[in-house]
């Protein structure tokens, strides 16, 4: 095995350099990096261990202080691999400045249960089976239910509701007021088609449609087949010279709702069917047919089989949030369109939903995970030191330790470019369990040297230990450096935790801890669980 290799290019190396090896039976003699720890190493460590430990403790801070001022949730997920990688750069630019869905998209669905909108979850998002609740979609068929709906939808013609940048929700024409309406359009056909192509209103809202196709079909349906100005009814309806049309003089605006029946009636009705079908038609004659497709994954409803019952309805708005948030602003935006939502929807309820909120529970979620594995994790170090050492006292200077190397490296984090992303959190529950290890290990010698003193303890500490964990240390430390090569990002930042941690931790181990053993380390039987060492001398008594 290598060892034998290593070994036996020892042995030949010393025989041609002439070293003479001891007797047999001459007692063993210490390494010289054993003789190195306890004679300059330990006389170094002892002449400035208030320097030291002033030197760390003032580190600490800062790194804290670093951490809470500059450590921030990521504003977008780890990215595929580093830059310099062609492949893995082509790929983030495509998802960042080519997306196929335009800008974000706020979505309002009706009709989902409360409890649990999700009936049963499949593998991917086209697989989740919506668990439907009849009574909730019933609300939005009362005519108090309709015209919330509407409300909500015209929302967006509000003053500051509406612009291109993030201070408005509603991302579309910057002016307040609906879109003007291309007259001639709407007076040949009933159809809304804005006038400026580039004019945005900000939603896809499939009960404004309806409240036009009331104004027009069913407010103006005296109005209909009326080819004389004769025959247009003056009282209800307008003529239109130019295109010799008989038209509704009923706008959407002056829709206020119908009975349930009526309304769900209308919706199951062929008239309807037919509209919206002469609706894309008008669209398509007239270059608008991105209308239409957007429209129809962004607004729309379902009726049950016999088309008696509404089951679920939808609608949608442009947003104005950035791709990239850190997970504070996430919740922010959240909480602004939860706000706008419940204002114009007070009795209808209803679920407000966008592909960010994906992004926010998942960071909230990790940095809860985060938060909870560190804390639990320097309490189970804080009991495996107890059962190990025996002793609370040493018990209590190795988590000092330990929870200096989790600050250290939470500092050093934003200056390595880190935020709070996916990758970081799981680093985060693992950075205690490798700062853990070398404390163990000299704090468990401590204990159990046979000298008493402290200052004994700590020599002893380094002379046995140190070279063991110098040595684990810089296998790992050499192990995590190939890690620096790879291209794909997560290898590479795991490289890097796992470096700096590892670092952080035989450092302070040996420059930190071992001057604080020097200084208020336990003596004698300092400190030891009195009911335990009762016990092994009673154990010990009755072997006797």
């Amino acid at each position: 095995g290598p060892g034998c290799c290593c070994g036996g290019v020892r042995v030949a190396a010393s025989s041609c350099a002439g070293v003479k090896y001891p007797p047999l039976d001459a007692p063993p003699q210490k390494r010289s990096m054993e003789r190195f720890c306890e004679g300059p190493l330990f006389n170094f460590l002892y002449k400035g261990r208030y320097a030291l430990i002033t030197f760390w403790v003032v580190v600490s801070i800062a790194a804290g202080t670093n951490a809470g001022v500059q450590l921030r949730t990521a504003t977008a997920s780890a990215p595929i691999g580093r830059e310099s990688e062609d492949a893995t750069r082509g790929v983030e630019v495509l998802q960042q400045h080519f997306t196929l869905f335009g800008v974000p998209t706020v979505s309002v669905a009706y009709g989902l249960d409360p409890d649990e909108p999700v009936g049963e979850w499949g593998e991917t998002a086209d697989d989740n089976i919506a668990q439907f609740n009849a009574a909730a979609a019933a609300k939005i068929t009362t005519p108090t239910g309709q015209m919330e709906v509407l409300n909500l939808c015209r929302s967006a013609d509000q003053e500051n509701m509406r612009c291109e940048s993030k201070h408005c929700l509603i991302s579309g024409q910057a002016t307040s007021g609906q879109c003007a309406k291309h007259s001639s359009t709407w007076i040949t056909s009933g159809v809304y088609l804005t006038n400026d192509v580039l004019c945005q209103t900000g939603r896809y809202c499939f009960m404004e449609e309806f409240a036009r196709y009331w104004a027009y079909y069913i407010a103006g349906a005296d109005c209909l087949d009326k080819t004389t100005q004769a025959t247009c009814p003056s009282a209800s309806c307008n003529w239109d010279s130019l295109s010799e049309t008989c038209y509704s003089s009923k706008t959407e605006h002056d829709f206020k709702g119908l009975t349930s029946s009526e309304f769900i009636a209308h919706l199951a009705s062929e008239e309807y069917t037919e509209y919206l079908s002469s609706r894309e038609t008008v669209r398509a004659a007239a270059n608008r047919d991105f209308d239409s497709y957007t429209e129809t994954t962004l607004t729309g409803f379902r009726l049950n089989s016999a088309k008696t019952a509404l089951t679920f309805a939808w609608l949608s708005f442009n947003a104005t949030y950035p791709r990239e948030n850190t997970a504070e602003e996430a919740n922010d935006i959240y909480d602004r369109w939860e706000d706008h939502h419940e204002s114009y929807n007070p009795t209808v309820g209803g679920f407000q939903t966008t592909e960010l909120y994906l992004f926010m529970v998942t960071q909230n979620e990790m940095v809860k995970a985060a938060i909870m594995g560190v804390a639990l994790s320097l309490v189970i170090s804080f009991f495996v030191l107890i059962l190990t050492t025996l002793n609370w006292w040493v018990a209590l200077l190795g988590l000092t330790n330990i929870c200096g190397i989790t600050v250290v490296f939470l500092g050093i984090m934003p200056l390595l470019g880190w935020e709070l992303g996916e990758n970081e959190c799981i680093f985060l529950i693992a950075v205690v369990g490798l700062s853990v290890d070398y404390t163990v290990h000299l704090l468990h010698v401590y204990k159990h040297a046979t000298a008493e003193d402290r200052l004994g303890r700590s020599r002893q500490a380094l002379a046995e230990m140190g070279i063991s964990v110098t040595n684990s240390a810089i296998t790992t430390l050499l192990a995590a450096s190939i890690l620096f090569l790879c291209g794909f990002y997560f290898f590479f930042q795991f490289g890097a935790f796992i470096f700096f941690v590892i670092g952080f931790s035989i450092i302070m181990s040996i420059f930190f801890l071992i001057p604080i053993t020097m200084t208020i380390g336990p003596q004698k039987d300092q400190g030891d669980i009195q009911c335990v060492r009762r016990l092994c001398k009673r154990r010990a008594t009755s072997k006797q």
